[in-house]
């Protein structure tokens, strides 16, 4: 599978708080106006987690490919604050597995999502000037699973 574009931008608020929002191309070719590019609202800095870190995160609403070639801060309309771009790199996904869930009885639990599936994915995360990193993301838990520093990644 060929990388797909990833960035962390910060998002503060017009309160002063802030979120991460970490952004993945939806297909290997980014229109900067569609509306295709998933992103994750995060508590925490992505690049900031050790090995076996975890960190709750919100899916929400795809964003546009030019926020992941952001170069400076922009402030969003309709008084949402203001988005600056932290780190830009690529993302390989390197399998994707359905894993039903069970309540403990055999028995399968209510949607997760559209196909009754919890997706866990797995990505090489690589964003300029860090080493790359190894993260599982299933439903909204994601975690750090290796510490890629000293691997060929074959780049």
């Amino acid at each position: 599978m060929k990388p797909l574009q990833t960035a962390i931008l910060r998002h503060t608020t017009t309160d002063g708080r802030h979120h991460f929002d970490w952004l993945l191309a939806g297909s290997v070719i980014v229109q900067p106006d569609a509306r295709e590019t998933l992103c994750w609202r995060c508590p925490s800095l992505l690049t900031a987690m050790d090995v076996h870190d975890h960190m709750v995160v919100e899916a929400i609403s795809k964003h546009r490919g030019f926020y992941l070639t952001l170069q400076s801060a922009r402030e969003l309309d309709g008084g949402r604050g203001i988005v600056e771009p932290i780190a830009r790199g690529w993302a390989h996904e390197l399998h994707e597995n359905d894993h039903a869930q069970e309540n403990g009885s055999g028995q399968h639990m209510p949607a997760i999502s559209a196909d009754d599936t919890m997706k866990c994915r797995t990505f090489i995360l690589h964003f300029k000037g860090t080493p790359p990193m190894c993260v599982t993301l299933q439903g909204d838990l994601l975690t750090r699973v290796d510490d890629l520093e000293n691997m060929d990644l074959g780049e």
